[in-house]
């Protein structure tokens, strides 16, 4: 696996700046609800459409006689498979930025690194004897050395007890899984470790809706001389299973990742028009995953959609600049987009007209029935209207307008620059509070094989795709297809 960042034509912006700490906030926000159909936009006006359900306009045939979802998952595999995790300022982000600016430049754009510090990662590793590794948060306060920990495992139910560990607890390894508190999982450790534990691993637990849990770095009162981790949800039941089958050890290392630098990639395809006051047109996806996920839908599969429709829109004439952005470390609060906010001028966010982020777009979960073009506050604009536009003529119902609070659409919108996320989901009729999402997403079973379809990505590919062409396209008044 490539390494080393790109040289000679890509190039570096932003400078190292004193170290910052952010609270970590890249959890999706679990608030959502739909609103009314937009009216469309201005850019569907003139278009004509097909009884049959294919638009009749020529413009969204060289979009979606092009768009090709197995080359979007190709690149999904290699970001989730030969990188695999990817958490926000660590050498598997690193890897997908070059992976990302390689494949940019190799289609002609000009691409540069956009660098900006992030707070330390705690990560724990679990390795199996036959040599499986699995990935986990570890307590900052907890041993953290690659001086290994090996012992056997044992589960222990509860732990809140100091009677609930067996007393061949010393030396051992305990899985426990976690109380929901603080204070609760915080006693679990303290009783485990006076029982003699060796080290600990917490397991995360189901989320409210049906989610899994992920790994996650324990908050604990005090310091132990041993290893906590905080371990997926479907680590923790992997460990169960192996342990009816026989006795199972690990080794335990942890690392203390510090001075760290996340990245931005950012390409850049100029308008053909020339116009001194010509708009800008964003497409943008993040490529960080969370600790211990492959991240192939979330969101591999975002910048997947965002590369294959970068190779197709390389050969078309635009009266609009276009970006293409690849954001580090959405999932530690949003800081890849933000960072690039904050570097721009007034003007320079005057200059953007609008900014389509794809953000979980291939998941094959089936309750996750529809695409969501969702704002903030739930108002339509240009991203929402073209897209919308763009799936009544494709006769894709697919495709609906709703409101979300988190992924990186966020800053633009903060900024006053309209901006919209997309996203499958799915809405109870009977009760817009209440969604589903996939229940893997954050953890180890993120995969291709477990979370993407070839049918979603080829639908968001076509409506996206048409959507942002209608508004970036050379007008050609009176061609039909």
């Amino acid at each position: 696996m490539k390494k080393d960042h790109l040289s000679g034509e890509v190039k570096t912006t932003g400078l190292k700046k004193k170290f910052l700490s952010y609270t970590l906030a890249g959890a999706l926000v679990l608030s959502v609800s739909p609103m009314a159909l937009p009216v469309a936009g201005s850019g569907a006006a003139n278009v004509a459409y097909a009884a049959n359900g294919n638009s009749g306009a020529a413009h969204d045939q060289k979009i979606v006689n092009r768009v090709d979802a197995e080359q979007a998952i190709e690149h999904i595999r290699y970001l989730s498979e030969e990188i695999g995790s990817r958490p926000g300022g660590l050498e598997g982000e690193k890897e997908a930025a070059d992976y990302v600016a390689n494949t940019l430049q190799g289609l002609g754009f000009d691409v540069e690194y956009q660098y900006f510090p992030v707070a330390d990662q705690y990560i724990g590793e679990a390795a199996f004897s036959g040599g499986t590794v699995w990935e986990m948060g570890a307590a900052p306060n907890g041993k953290v050395s690659q001086q290994a920990v090996e012992a056997p495992v044992i589960y222990v139910e509860g732990g809140v007890s100091a009677a609930d560990f067996p007393s061949d607890t010393e030396g051992k390894i305990v899985l426990l899984t976690r109380e929901s508190s603080n204070a609760a999982y915080r006693t679990q450790v303290d009783n485990a470790v006076e029982a003699g534990a060796a080290g600990v691993i917490l397991q995360s637990v189901v989320g409210g809706r049906g989610n899994y849990g992920s790994t996650f770095n324990p908050n604990l009162a005090k310091s132990y001389d041993v290893p906590v981790y905080g371990a997926a949800y479907i680590q923790g039941e992997w460990l169960k299973e192996q342990l009816a089958d026989g006795a199972v050890s690990l080794n335990l290392t942890a690392t203390h990742y510090e001075d760290l630098e996340s990245v931005n990639v950012i390409a850049t395809k100029k308008a053909k028009s020339k116009q001194a006051d010509a708009k800008e047109v964003l497409l943008t996806a993040h490529m960080d995953s969370v600790v211990g996920a492959p991240g192939a839908n979330d969101n591999a599969s975002g910048v997947g959609l965002m590369l294959e429709l970068a190779r197709v829109f390389k050969s078309y004439n635009t009266d609009k600049d276009m970006k293409f952005i690849a954001f580090g470390s959405e999932e530690r609060g949003l800081l890849g987009a933000r960072y690039y906010i904050d570097q721009l001028t007034q003007a320079e966010r005057d200059k953007i007209e609008a900014v389509y982020n794809p953000d979980m777009v291939a998941t094959s979960y089936e309750k996750a029935e529809n695409l969501y073009a969702m704002t903030v506050d739930g108002s339509s604009n240009i991203v929402t209207e073209s897209t919308v536009a763009a799936g009544a003529r494709l006769g894709n119902s697919d495709i609906l307008p709703g409101q979300f609070g988190s992924s990186d659409h966020v800053p633009f919108h903060n900024a006053g620059i309209p901006a919209a996320l997309f996203i499958w989901m799915g809405i109870d009729s009977w009760n817009p509070l209440i969604y589903h999402i996939e229940k893997v997403y954050h953890t180890p079973q993120d995969t291709i094989e477990d979370n993407v379809s070839e049918e979603r990505m080829q639908s968001a590919l076509e409506v996206i795709g048409a959507g942002l062409f209608d508004v970036v396209r050379k007008d050609v008044p009176g061609v039909k297809h």
